[in-house]
């Protein structure tokens, strides 16, 4: 994967204070932070229009840019991976990225995301009438920054009602190593009704998690009781 250029620029004092963030949202900027190799982090901010364009149509994570800091007295570049993005939950707008000095002679562990093609295509939909239920969205992977692919696709015309997709089964260059649980399911197919059931489990378990505070609370101020009434140290020997 060909390296993308950026310049960014290096956040002022007045620009780290409380709030600060939100302001620089607003006047078209993302606050990042660049670290790694043993450096000291810097605080950055990043064009939005322009991370926009050149992310477009690309993986999330794991782009690897040339970096280059405004006003930097050495003119230097340095090689960094893209390695988290926060979103605003709603607008989906970025709200902070993170980036890491990397060396492009040495592997990194990099996410990207699996595409799984032909869904509607597949014999277990077309024929069978079943539904297509992902695992997991993404790969964890081990490899050289240049050997970092943009996505991994799998296709899935073939696959009949109860196949499934395991990361073992995926193919990937022999230059690059994924880092996931083989046994981990990436895709399968199955009937509507195990669908809806695994719904209702799911909503029974949120619903158990809810009322657990509670009862940790209760037990926790029982305790506590039980502790007042017992006789420290000091009265068991009066």
């Amino acid at each position: 994967m060909e390296n993308l250029v950026i310049e960014v620029s290096k956040r002022q004092d007045n620009e780290l204070k409380k709030n600060a963030a939100r302001r620089l949202r607003r006047e078209g900027f993302i606050p990042a932070v660049l670290y790694g190799l043993n450096k000291d982090p810097i605080c950055i901010k990043v064009d939005v229009k322009e991370f926009k364009e050149l992310s477009k149509g690309r993986g999330a994570t794991s782009l690897i840019f040339d970096m280059q800091i405004n006003g930097d007295k050495k003119n230097k570049k340095d090689a960094v991976l893209l390695k988290d993005i926060q979103r605003d939950p709603i607008s989906r707008e970025f709200i902070h990225l993170d980036f890491l000095r990397i060396q492009m002679e040495k592997e990194v562990e990099a996410t990207v995301p699996i595409v799984i093609i032909n869904e509607e295509e597949s014999l277990g939909v077309k024929e069978d009438e079943g539904v297509v239920q992902h695992g997991m969205r993404e790969l964890h992977i081990l490899c050289l920054p240049k050997n970092i692919p943009e996505k991994i696709e799998y296709d899935i015309k073939d696959m009949r009602m109860g196949d499934r997709v395991k990361v073992s089964d995926i193919e990937v260059s022999e230059n690059i190593k994924i880092l996931n649980d083989p046994s981990e399911i990436v895709v399968s197919i199955i009937h509507p009704t195990h669908l809806k059931e695994e719904a209702e489990v799911e909503e029974e378990a949120v619903e158990e998690v809810e009322e657990e505070p509670e009862l940790v609370g209760k037990g926790k101020k029982e305790d506590k009781e039980k502790r007042e009434e017992e006789p420290t140290s000091k009265e068991k020997k009066s």
